[in-house]
């Protein structure tokens, strides 16, 4: 990669450390777990428990009490939840929440805290709200036996819309300048609708054309800080995975596959 300037290369070495935190993030989420308040975990409409990665993946979570040194009796280990139960609202409600942790291993193992130090358990799934909404969208399962691996495999269902929306770098919230329309359009006619990125020709097809804040800062409208980017490279910008599951995105890639036949 040819670096002209040093703000082209301030952005080349963060776009490597911020690669590096987010698959550093993945391998923590897909193995003892990644601490959390609760905050950052959330439900889709039919219940279930789903977090965002700094890679911009939406992914099934499953939440457990990880310090268990003062939790009851060490014999008695706490259960694993997929969905918003009752337990999970009281701790929610109780500021209680900082007690977790978020991960989605797959062998029903998970990070555990002892008095003596870390080990992984093998946990059941919470048996009361969590198994029922589990068995009420797929198939049936009990506590003993559940399939943690099937149950990540398998794609959240109903993801809430307020979610998708607020993720969603291509709509306006409140925070982006009023006049940001006319910033965006004016952007896209100075590259003459064309992908800085990949340099395919939008003219025929703008809506998938869409203008991108470089650093993040959506009140950063200089002409340095944004970028104009078709919707598929847009989807691979830091945080922005989740466009892919538009159907804009989609029918962009068809658009292109056409073209090239």
């Amino acid at each position: 990669m040819k670096i002209t300037g040093f703000s082209e290369l301030w952005r080349a070495v963060n776009k490597v450390k911020i690669d590096i935190i987010a698959k550093t993030e993945i391998t923590l989420f897909e193995n003892e777990g990644l601490d959390t308040d609760l905050s950052d975990v959330y439900t889709s409409q039919e219940g279930e428990l789903f977090t965002v990665l700094k890679d911009g993946s939406i992914r099934k979570t499953i939440v457990h009490i990880c310090d268990i040194s003062n939790y009851k009796a060490e014999w008695a280990l706490p259960k694993f939840h997929i969905f918003e139960c009752e337990t999970l609202t009281k701790m929610r409600n109780t500021n209680r929440g900082h007690r977790y942790k978020k991960a989605s291993r797959g062998d029903g193992q998970f990070w555990m805290i002892h008095s003596s130090g870390g080990q992984y358990e093998y946990l059941n799934i919470c048996n009361y709200n969590c198994l029922e909404q589990h068995n009420s969208i797929y198939d049936r399962q009990t506590v003993t036996n559940f399939d943690v691996k099937s149950y990540l495999d398998t794609p959240i269902q109903h993801i809430q819309p307020y979610i998708a929306n607020e993720l969603d770098m291509t709509t306006i919230p409140s925070s982006y300048a009023d006049n940001w329309q006319n910033i965006s359009i004016e952007r896209k006619r100075y590259y003459k609708w064309i992908c800085q990125e990949c340099f395919y020709n939008l003219n025929d097809c703008k809506k998938y054309l869409h203008t991108h804040h470089i650093n993040a800062d959506i009140t950063n409208n200089k002409h340095e800080n944004l970028k104009v980017l078709c919707i598929e490279c847009h989807a691979k910008e830091f945080q922005h995975g989740h466009i892919k599951q538009k159907s804009e995105y989609k029918q962009f890639l068809q658009i292109k596959e056409n073209y090239a036949s």
